[in-house]
């Protein structure tokens, strides 16, 4: 089975400056192995691999305006699964 990962900052719809943390939350049966997030499709900085999973972002990497994140999970047995989109807005 694969594991379960959900986003839980940015919150859909946010606006958001500055350095901020992502934040996501996954579980399995198996033992989730790390999480690695995503930023309109291109991976932000390393994967974490423990719980809370979490990052810290400096919004200002990028420019202003909307943005997508997504979290992918992988577990101990190699599965992965995928977050559903959080859009956001970054205003800096």
């Amino acid at each position: 089975m694969p594991p379960r990962v959900r986003i839980t900052a940015p919150v859909r719809r946010a606006t958001v400056a500055g350095r901020i943390r992502v934040r996501a939350i996954a579980s399995d049966n198996v033992g989730v192995r790390a999480v690695r997030f995503k930023l309109d499709g291109k991976r932000l900085g390393r994967p974490d691999s423990s719980s809370p999973f979490r990052r810290r972002w400096d919004t200002r990497t990028v420019r202003s305006g909307p943005h997508r994140l997504t979290a992918v999970a992988r577990d101990a047995a190699g599965n992965t699964a995928t977050s559903r989109v959080v859009r956001f807005r970054v205003r800096n």
